[in-house]
């Protein structure tokens, strides 16, 4: 079993690794060194960045631009480091690149504008699990029941969980106000 690497479009979740975190930092540090003033920040997000929760073995990262609309500059380097330009696909705020082939997909690199709607929802997302820890194991057996049913279909797959993400970050929203 590889720690990293899922085929596109298909579910399978492993048990958390701590070596993900490690991953991610490398390619973090990658993508720092390589676009110098234009990727500001990148965070870990998904369920490879909580500990507890299993995950499809990709790591989903979030890289902050200062604007998105002139990002075409960075698409022949990142495509040189193996990532594939994949575009909005259904999320306005945010490009999305998946590094390696299709076979064995790596990274989700989603490029953002700090403060959009899909950073903010990933922070919240990610710092509600790991405050909340009853609320990490309802979404990993929820992630567990949804895999197991929809093994070839990931669009399935994410659609379960949407309702229970939305209440998260909901939540997480009253939360931060009180």
């Amino acid at each position: 079993m590889n720690i990293l690497g899922l085929k596109r479009g298909t579910v399978a979740l492993h048990k958390h690794n701590k070596l993900w975190k490690e991953l991610f930092k490398e390619e973090k540090d990658l993508l720092l060194e390589t676009f110098p003033g234009k990727i500001l920040e990148v965070s870990h997000g998904g369920s490879t960045a909580v500990p507890g929760i299993p995950a499809k073995p990709i790591i989903d990262m979030f890289a902050v631009v200062d604007d998105l609309l002139k990002t075409n500059d960075l698409r022949k380097k990142l495509e040189e480091l193996g990532y594939n330009y994949r575009g909005e696909e259904g999320a306005p705020g945010r490009i999305l690149y998946a590094k390696g082939p299709e076979e064995l997909r790596t990274h989700h690199l989603n490029l953002v504008e700090k403060g959009n709607v899909q950073w903010n929802n990933h922070l919240l997302i990610r710092e509600y699990y790991l405050a909340h820890p009853e609320i990490a194991a309802d979404y990993a057996n929820l992630k567990t029941k949804l895999a197991k049913q929809f093994p070839d279909d990931r669009k399935a797959y994410g659609a379960g969980k949407n309702d229970f993400i939305l209440d998260v970050i909901a939540k997480a929203k009253k939360e931060l106000r009180n």
